[in-house]
């Protein structure tokens, strides 16, 4: 057989698996001189890569197929692998068989090194695998979203990294570099997994059951040229006086754990904003929306925090079934919750609006002197109404401060000392890359917490308009959406086989209904205390179990 059928069967085996950008990036690379091949001990080709004045064996010059066997039996890993280096594939084979792999990503850099390989070894037994990614000369980006498309820690299990040692010696910075972005992405996925695992079904009822109420029709709220933003930190006390003499042009949103606090010192905000999806939520409205406010939602958010809104404007943010339902029911208006806080989706809010300048008061992101929370928030009737004779209030914020194991006490130059957490830390920090790259100035007002870097002081400002607040009209009715959604997952085929291959069989729309619903599946995992429960069982325990809650929506007295 000619180089040039062995290289379009490999071509077609990448291209009719993985799509495309891996077999266009070969196809126009040019053949390598350094690539030469040899035969091993044991009778079988392996290839060579001069490199540096000397000449490296990607595998064993005895027996490569023998050695990767001893070192796949070795690792008892199961489920996600990255393969750093193809080679000619001997590394992969054993992994490849029964079900060890899940699902897996070949990085490998330098096309015309491949091409080379692929134009003398036939190696589609490898590349027509459906569970397998070959991705060539990644950039950062590409390697990202490849990797977060693919690794689904709920059904794919946990990653390996399989090295192929012969081919990283020869270009060692190249793939040091993709390690290390894939262990920041992993820590990224593994971050988001585990906030899954606790939020993941809750997201999806809430979202489920809030649609009767986004369905409805109100005013757009028009853009803004200035604003400020609420946190609860202790320091909003002190912020008082600038919140009131603050211009009439400067929107104030309150995030909803300052509502409270806001509504005890006698300011009425213009806006309020929340995003936690849990019950608790409901109790910082306890103390009332003033009238005529609105109150800025996530679509999954909880119902009775929708309710108790009385009319509520719903955004959207990352979800997968947000996402679903902004393209098939309703495109609402997004916003950024990736800093898993309040603070940060509310200053994404004023940047939508249109802000120019937002002005952030009471985020401490700390506890200074010890104290948690500005005075009027919720966790003070929470408290005053739990003391008692033998349990003070103060030994109850006490015990709400130091339930806490890893507090970190910090003193200040200022002369304050203050209490920061891990979670607080990362809350600060992800501000302050929202604020670095938002259009508006964000210029968070020093309080007693830790400082808070705000914009660059250089930084041009923004002088276009911003949107609307207004979400689109719907596409069709919510109990027909319901319906049609109902359908499409009832439709789907009972996972019989590893997760890994039975969503590789998938249909783009199929593919597309399991998503919304893999949040959930975290928690079912996590819910169910068996770590190694098989991914197909998995799957379908997360089908039966989104169906009866989108089953229950449409049988409820609010659609």
């Amino acid at each position: 057989m000619s180089n040039a059928l062995i290289f379009e069967r490999n071509i077609l085996a990448i291209s009719t698996t993985q799509g495309g950008k891996a077999s266009e990036k070969l196809t126009a690379a040019e053949s390598s001189p350094d690539v030469s091949f040899e035969t091993s001990r044991s009778g079988i080709v392996v290839p060579f890569l001069r490199c540096g004045g000397r000449t490296i064996s990607m595998h064993s010059r005895f027996d490569p197929k023998g050695e990767a066997k001893k070192i796949a039996d070795s690792n008892s890993h199961k489920g996600f692998f990255i393969f750093l280096g193809l080679g000619a594939a001997y590394n992969i084979v054993p992994f490849l068989e029964g079900f060890r792999l899940s699902r897996g990503i070949i990085i490998d850099y330098n096309a015309g090194i491949l091409r080379t390989i692929l134009e003398n070894m036939d190696l589609t037994h490898v590349l027509s695998d459906k569970r397998l990614t070959l991705i060539v000369d990644p950039s950062e980006d590409e390697l990202k979203e490849l990797f977060v498309s693919k690794y689904v820690p709920s059904i794919t299990g946990d990653m390996a990294v399989i090295p192929l040692h012969g081919r990283i010696d020869a270009e060692p910075q190249k793939f040091q570099e993709a390690s290390a972005l894939i262990k920041s992405f992993m820590n990224h996925v593994s971050d988001d997994y585990s906030v899954q695992a606790f939020f993941g079904k809750r997201w999806f009822s809430n979202i489920i059951k809030n649609l009767p109420l986004a369905s409805a029709s109100l005013p757009s709220i028009p853009s803004i040229r200035n604003a400020a933003v609420t946190a609860a930190g202790p320091s909003l006390e002190l912020q008082l006086g600038t919140l009131r003499s603050r211009g009439k042009d400067v929107f104030l949103i309150a995030t909803d754990t300052s509502l409270s606090a806001l509504n005890g010192f006698g300011l009425k905000p213009d806006a309020v904003i929340s995003i936690d999806c849990q019950h608790i939520s409901y109790y910082h409205f306890m103390s009332g929306i003033p009238p005529g406010t609105p109150v800025f939602l996530d679509l999954a958010s909880p119902p009775t925090v929708a309710r108790v809104s009385g009319g509520a404007y719903f955004f959207t943010s990352g979800h997968p079934l947000a996402r679903y339902i902004a393209a098939k029911f309703r495109a609402f208006p997004v916003i950024d919750t990736s800093g898993g806080n309040v603070t940060q989706a509310a200053v994404s809010l004023a940047e939508f609006l249109g802000a120019q300048r937002t002005f952030v008061y009471g985020a401490d992101f700390s506890y200074p002197f010890g104290k948690s929370y500005a005075r009027g928030t919720y966790v003070y009737p929470y408290f005053y109404a739990r003391q008692g004779r033998l349990t003070p209030s103060e030994s109850l914020f006490g015990e709400f401060l130091y339930r806490n194991q890893m507090l970190d006490r910090q003193s200040g130059e200022d002369g304050v000392f203050r209490y920061v957490t891990k979670p607080l830390v990362a809350y600060k920090e992800r501000l302050e890359r929202f604020a670095s790259a938002s259009s508006s100035l964000v210029l968070p007002q020093r309080g007693l917490g830790v400082q808070v870097e705000g914009s660059p002081f250089d930084k041009p400002i923004r002088n276009d308009k911003g949107k609307i607040f207004a979400s689109g009209k719907t596409f069709k009715k919510t109990k027909e959406f319901l319906s049609d959604y109902q359908g499409a997952i009832s439709r789907l085929a009972v996972p019989e086989l590893s997760a890994g291959r039975y969503m590789d069989g998938l249909s783009a729309a199929e593919r597309d209904i399991w998503t919304t619903m893999l949040p959930s599946a975290a928690a079912i995992k996590r819910e169910s205390g068996d770590a190694s429960i098989p991914s197909h069982e998995l799957l379908e325990m997360t089908r039966l179990w989104c169906l009866r809650e989108v089953e229950e929506a449409l049988d409820s007295q609010f659609i």
